[in-house]
């Protein structure tokens, strides 16, 4: 669950983001993100990717952006999410960025260690917290961990794992195609539909505000899905890799300038 609200304080945005790729462009989304921190945010790159030269291409848009130099900490084993300078550093922050290139890399690194809830407390006290490619999708209490690609829900397709729990409102998928991350989110919802499901293009962020509106910013788009109306769905009674059958689910494609409330599952003009 999300940590409760420091007492007087507002809860730091959450943003995820798909994955980025060195263009100007991105230089300038990346702006808009460090905006959300304040001026000259104190920073703090957490990595948990197979190839360190992702991790230092990002480092290196960050700085490009505008900001100081990142501290960037990458993480080699669940004993490094203990350390004491880690911690002190992301109690200082104003925003920390998750980078990854699996999901479940950086959940099984983090997971019930004191980084973690020291993310969930800072957040709540308003330090922003960030996750860029499959980071975004460990900011979620539920995890989409991995599933076969495809338009088509299949049972066993979606694999369902515990994330950091910064927000149970949202599942995230930001892998691949559009389409291959159709079917990937309404298996989740499928067996899940309290969340809401959302698809994030390459360059693009959701940012849920304090108040759990939803603004999309960046040159792609956000796929969400509201299942809270479901009729019916046979997922119960399927066996491994047969399709799933939903109805009743609303879909909403949001570009940037779009708003949408988490709480009321409206748009907002």
């Amino acid at each position: 669950m999300p940590a409760k609200l420091a007492p007087e304080h507002t809860r730091g945005a959450i943003i995820a983001c798909g994955e980025l790729r060195a263009e100007t462009r991105t230089q300038a989304l990346l702006g808009r993100l460090l905006g959300h921190a304040g001026e000259s945010p104190r920073i703090v790159l957490v990595h948990a990717a197979e190839n360190d030269d992702d991790d230092a291409e990002l480092e290196t848009l960050l700085a490009a952006a505008g900001t100081s130099k990142p501290h960037r900490f990458v993480l080699t084993a669940r004993a490094a999410a203990e350390r004491r300078d880690l911690l002190d550093l992301v109690e200082q922050a104003d925003l920390v960025v998750l980078h990854a290139a699996q999901p479940l890399r950086l959940s099984t690194l983090i997971g019930g260690s004191s980084l973690a809830r020291l993310l969930r407390r800072r957040n709540a006290a308003g330090m922003v917290v960030c996750g860029i490619g499959a980071g975004a999708a460990v900011l979620c209490e539920h995890m989409l961990a991995a599933g076969s690609a495809g338009p088509t829900p299949r049972m066993g397709g979606t694999s369902l794992a515990p994330g950091l729990g910064l927000t149970n409102r949202v599942v995230i998928d930001q892998g691949g195609h559009a389409s291959d991350r159709l079917g990937r989110l309404l298996a989740a919802l499928a067996l899940n539909p309290f969340a809401l499901g959302l698809g994030i293009d390459a360059a693009t962020f959701a940012v849920i505000g304090p108040d759990n509106v939803l603004d999309v910013v960046g040159h792609g788009g956000v796929t969400l899905i509201d299942p809270s109306e479901m009729a019916d769905s046979n997922a119960a009674e399927l066996d491994h890799g047969a399709p799933i059958r939903i109805t009743n689910l609303r879909l909403h494609s949001l570009t940037a300038g779009a708003r949408y409330d988490l709480d009321f599952r409206r748009a907002i003009g």
